[in-house]
């Protein structure tokens, strides 16, 4: 039972998120980051529907699932942007927590290549443990610490703050999320800074390369991510991310490869994460599917970010 339990958290850990104790692959939360960044709505004036979920640790029992909703769409007007994003991770060892939040961005623009965004978010967190979807081997563990004999939850407020500069070539972002929460507990996730960058690289006229850097900061993790996707005409992507937790002596390295496509309004995304470090011994692959929908506003057009911006 405490094997599992730790294989589980472990795994949870290795992909600390802004909203839980999970963090989704860089190489597709590019294309929507409000659930990290609230800055990260932009200048794109339609109304974007995005959804990421993941499932992961397959070769393991109760083995953790997560998930990503956001909508946003920008204002040009009031030079604003505001967006609805939640949360859903479930850790596996009969625990869920719910982050949804309201976001707003303010856009302003430097000079006629190079904006400027703050963005604020609140929303809450809600964490639900409920013993009776899991079956307990060892009884002696019940009513215990580890794992309690009755449903418990706990409802948190939750607030992030961040920025984004933006350039046609470049894009680097920071961010603070759940800044009220010090300390991560089983059932609230305790404040995260993200940083991260990346840059467009034009290989040709049909293809563009696009390194990214971002690091995730929490208590005593630090989750690195590399990350290099080639585009294609601008409508079919893949890439490769690599994301260890550093202070953990390299001990998980999860690697995951990336490909997707953007037809009309719609974009398509799969990913297949797999580990090299000594956690793939117990569960070795997660898959992660995208999938997002652009409905066009009635507007004089603007100029706009890159669509994989």
């Amino acid at each position: 039972m405490k094997k599992l339990i730790y294989t589980v958290l472990m795994a949870a850990g290795m992909y600390s998120s802004a909203h839980a104790q999970q963090d989704l692959t860089m190489s597709q939360q590019f294309f929507s980051r409000i659930n990290k960044n609230p800055a990260g709505i932009g200048n794109v004036q339609d109304i974007d529907l995005f959804l990421l979920g993941k499932a992961q640790w397959l070769r393991t029992d109760y083995s953790p699932k997560s998930g990503v909703f956001n909508v946003q769409t920008h204002f040009k007007k009031i030079n604003s942007g505001a967006g609805f994003s939640m949360n859903y991770e479930d850790i596996g060892v009969a625990k869920q927590m719910y982050a949804p939040k309201l976001v707003y961005d303010y856009c302003a623009k430097v000079n006629n290549r190079l904006l400027l965004t703050l963005g604020i978010a609140a929303g809450v967190q809600y964490s639900n443990f409920d013993p009776s979807q899991y079956t307990v081997d060892d009884q002696s563990e019940v009513g215990t610490s580890t794992f309690p004999d009755t449903r418990q939850t706990k409802v948190r407020p939750d607030f992030d703050f961040g920025m984004e500069l933006v350039a046609p070539k470049f894009l680097i972002g920071a961010s603070l999320t759940h800044l009220t929460e010090n300390k991560t507990t089983t059932m609230v996730a305790s404040r995260h800074c993200y940083v991260y960058g990346r840059y467009n690289i034009d290989l040709s006229q049909d293809f563009i390369l696009a390194p990214a850097l971002s690091l995730m900061h929490k208590n005593k993790t630090n989750v690195v991510e590399l990350n290099a996707t080639a585009f294609y005409q601008r409508h079919f992507w893949a890439g490769v991310t690599y994301h260890p937790d550093v202070m953990e002596k390299f001990s998980s390295n999860p690697v995951a490869i990336t490909a997707g496509l953007e037809y009309s309004n719609f974009r398509f995304g799969y990913c297949f994460d797999f580990s090299l470090g000594k956690v793939s011994d117990y569960a070795r692959s997660g898959h992660e599917l995208l999938l997002s929908y652009s409905i066009k506003r009635k507007h004089q057009a603007a100029v706009e970010q890159d669509k994989f911006e």
